[in-house]
């Protein structure tokens, strides 16, 4: 899991991203994490093929994969509005590097606790399980 004072993804600013670089990034900032994610069809999700290691546990295969519908706009949309509170919660410089830390918590957490669940989607209060 993400430790508030650790930065996600591969470092370096990501404020002023489009909304298709903050996509990449959300993929990288997963892979960082030992995750295997994909881009979707058409980048309207992204799939989980693996999920984190979790001490000396191998990371669970998830076949078919777990999908977390976000688009690179909702994305966007969503790291921005929760890039304040964010950086409150998690600290650090940059609102949004704090927001995509806070969204992988969220993910790893609502993965973690909704086992058999395969269709994730961003909600007001993180990751929803359907």
């Amino acid at each position: 899991m993400e430790s508030p004072g650790r930065p996600c993804g591969h470092g370096g600013a990501i404020d002023g991203l489009t909304d298709e670089e903050l996509y990449d990034e959300l993929v990288a900032a997963l892979a960082d994490e030992g995750v295997r994610a994909t881009a979707g069809p058409g980048r309207s999700s992204v799939r989980i093929h693996r999920g984190w290691s979790l001490g000396d546990d191998a990371p669970e295969r998830f076949d078919p994969p777990l999908e977390l519908h976000v688009d690179p706009h909702a994305l966007g949309r969503h790291l921005r509005g929760i890039a304040a509170d964010a950086q409150e919660a998690m600290g650090g410089s940059s609102p949004m590097r704090a927001a995509m830390s806070l969204l992988l918590v969220h993910l790893e957490e609502t993965v973690e606790t909704r086992p058999g669940r395969r269709r994730l989607r961003l909600g007001p209060g993180g990751v929803d399980a359907l």
